[in-house]
């Protein structure tokens, strides 16, 4: 497989490291999962997985064995130190979030930039992304958009974002908690107006639905009652100079 070396890494004597593969996996359905990266978990010595259950299922689905080992918020930087050594010891990790790419949303960036800091290979093995997919999806402006990640916390807290974002004229793109949607988008019609939007569930699974609409129309029809659907919700920029994008209900 191609290697990334960096140019301090090339004047050194050669002592042959270990390469870091970041693997996008599946964000619903397992048989997103690519060709090359399907390659990659099959021969690496070792994968760092976010949720090792959710990974070894993945796995399971297409017949990979391999050895799982936990790496999220909890303990990234405890586990970062013992996985840099493996690699320096010359053995190739790969390194997988629940779903989606790693880094995005998820404590990968942690391992990633200690590895580049000991000028370990890096090599990315791109996957499906829900921001990508929800931009996609949403049939907005998708040359330029926003990702807002997580909607969590206070009604004071969530107020005051919103509030900064009031002339962001890019698609935005959130990924709330499904019990705390039916309050983000009455703060955000409070806030922003009666924006278009898109809700998607559990995108690629069998269970997916799509909503779009006004969000007055949106609020008032749906009952957002399935507290363990993955959210992602997508709400259209500013529209027009010093106006917020409004529109009948």
């Amino acid at each position: 497989m191609r290697r990334e070396r960096s140019q301090e890494k090339c004047t050194q004597s050669g002592t042959g490291s270990g390469t870091l593969f970041i693997v996008g996996v599946p964000i619903g359905h397992p048989d997103d999962l690519t060709v090359r990266a399907l390659s990659t978990l099959r021969h690496v010595d070792l994968i760092a997985a976010k949720n090792p259950q959710s990974t070894q299922a993945l796995l399971s689905h297409h017949g990979i064995h391999a050895v799982v080992t936990t790496y999220d918020r909890n303990n990234a930087a405890e586990k970062t130190p013992v996985l840099l050594q493996r690699l320096k010891q010359g053995r190739d990790i790969a390194l997988v979030s629940d779903c989606g790419m790693p880094a995005v949303y998820d404590p990968g960036r942690v391992l990633i930039s200690a590895a580049s800091k000991a000028h370990v290979a890096i090599e990315v093995i791109p996957g499906t992304s829900v921001v990508v997919a929800a931009a996609a999806l949403c049939g907005m402006d998708g040359d330029s958009f926003v990702f807002e990640g997580r909607w969590a916390g206070g009604l004071r807290h969530m107020t005051h974002r919103l509030h900064s974002m009031r002339a962001e004229s890019r698609t935005m793109i959130f990924l709330p908690p499904s019990k705390t949607l039916p309050t983000l988008l009455s703060l955000i019609l409070h806030t922003l107006g009666n924006r278009r939007v898109v809700i998607a569930r559990d995108l690629t699974k069998d269970t997916q639905t799509v909503v779009r609409g006004r969000i007055r129309t949106v609020l008032a029809r749906d009952s957002f009652h399935n507290s363990r659907s993955q959210i992602t919700l997508i709400v259209e920029g500013m529209k027009g100079k010093g106006k917020t994008a409004r529109g009948p209900a």
